[in-house]
């Protein structure tokens, strides 16, 4: 047995608080507890943490986490949540096909802020979590603007 740490090969997350996906799982833990300060942030930790990990998901939903991303970064949390709201109703009505995405940017530069940063220490604390998740959506849109 090793104490040697993997960096993850997707985001560049040292491995020193654990796996980017077991990180992942601990954050949804607090999301579907609808826990506050992270529950509101839901949708954007998801699409954050898929933008950086784009294997863990299908390149047909990477339109649409982009999209949460940007929404945030333009108009805030309230339009994430309006855009969320809007994609569910459409989905429920099935009054047609949902809305497609153009694709996201291809990466440009490497990770700034990573899943392991919002976490801290493992533990995604609630002080300054609103700044983290900003930064952290701030970095995956730095990633994938051409220089």
């Amino acid at each position: 047995m090793t104490d040697e740490t993997i960096a993850c090969a997707e985001c560049g997350a040292g491995g020193d608080l654990g796996a980017c996906v077991d990180l992942f799982h601990g954050l949804l833990a607090l999301d579907h507890q609808r826990l506050q300060p992270w529950g509101s942030f839901h949708g954007l930790n998801v699409a954050c943490y898929f933008l950086q990990h784009p294997t863990q998901t299908s390149a047909a939903v990477l339109g649409g986490q982009w999209q949460v991303v940007t929404t945030f970064l333009a108009q805030g949390l309230d339009a994430v949540h309006t855009l969320e709201a809007d994609l569910v109703r459409a989905n429920r009505r099935k009054a047609g096909p949902l809305p497609s995405f153009d694709p996201p940017p291809a990466r440009s530069a490497p990770a700034a802020v990573t899943i392991a940063d919002l976490s801290v220490d493992g533990t995604f604390p609630a002080d300054g979590y609103e700044a983290r998740i900003l930064e952290w959506a701030r970095s995956i849109r730095a990633e994938r603007t051409p220089a």
